[in-house]
């Protein structure tokens, strides 16, 4: 199998959110997924393009910033 076609199961696979906790762990998945297809595509047009037959979108692939530590 490969990326195209990994990343590909990947998103056809559909778990209902239950709760805050799934919903995080649904979006940290959609990042990771995001990053893996822009780290494997050949180039700007192509990441466009699996993004987009994968039901992604760019921003997804952001990180949020994490709080400042008080102390």
């Amino acid at each position: 199998m490969n990326m195209r076609e990994h990343l590909q199961e990947v998103a056809d696979f559909n778990v209902p959110v239950t709760s805050a906790e799934d919903t995080e762990m649904i979006a940290a998945q959609r990042r990771r997924a995001v990053r893996a297809v822009a780290s494997a595509a050949a180039n700007a047009e192509d990441c466009a393009l699996l993004l987009d037959a994968l039901g992604l979108k760019p921003a997804e692939g952001i990180a949020p910033v994490p709080a400042q530590r008080l102390g």
